[in-house]
């Protein structure tokens, strides 16, 4: 009869749970930084090339939504 050696999994502590969770809260606050300040420049850009109103038009017509036809 042959034995199987199965390696066990080291489990994860408390300790590690915690930083990992850490490491997800900087992750996302990064991100959400990032697209914060995306989100001023590209709205300094717009506001630099006078395109406010044009830009505002713009989505609303892209963005329309198709009216219902009544029966």
């Amino acid at each position: 009869m042959e034995r199987v050696i199965v390696k066990q999994r080291k489990s994860l502590t408390k300790h590690d749970l915690r930083r990992k969770i850490e490491d997800i809260e900087k992750a996302v606050y990064f991100i959400s930084e990032r697209l914060r300040r995306f989100e001023v420049v590209f709205n300094d850009y717009i506001e630099m090339q006078e395109n406010v109103d044009k830009f505002k038009e713009f989505l609303d017509g892209k963005h329309k939504q198709p009216e219902h036809k009544q029966s």
